[in-house]
């Protein structure tokens, strides 16, 4: 809008007078429904990107704690390596075998 100052007749000096452009007031007038579907839009990918972002968090949680998982094995298994064939042998006693027609089990209590 154009703010004017008009100094016609009295006690009118300091009157204003606003002038629109009329092409601006029609597209306002007429974009309610443009500026609502722009609004759904952007929110709609405000959440789709919110929601990659979680699922890129928790994809990565699991990794974290996958990974950590795996050293402490391999960490337990090195110690168990490393300490000779007396735990091994103890292994060996605690072992069971299983047998079926086309299967054999072996089961073996290790502490990790």
């Amino acid at each position: 809008a154009v703010v004017s100052t008009q100094s016609t007749g009295k006690n009118r000096e300091t009157k204003l007078v606003l002038k629109f452009d009329d092409s601006k007031r029609a597209e306002f007038l007429t974009g309610f429904r443009k500026r609502k579907t722009e609004r759904k839009e952007k929110a709609k990918k405000d959440n789709e990107r919110l929601l990659k972002e979680a699922r890129a968090k928790v994809k990565q949680k699991s990794r974290d704690e996958k990974r950590k998982k795996l050293e402490k094995i391999m960490e337990n298994f090195e110690k168990l390596k490393n300490s000779g064939e007396d735990d091994l042998s103890k292994f060996e006693s605690e072992k069971q075998v299983f047998e079926d027609e086309n299967t054999t089990v072996t089961v073996a209590a290790i502490d990790i």
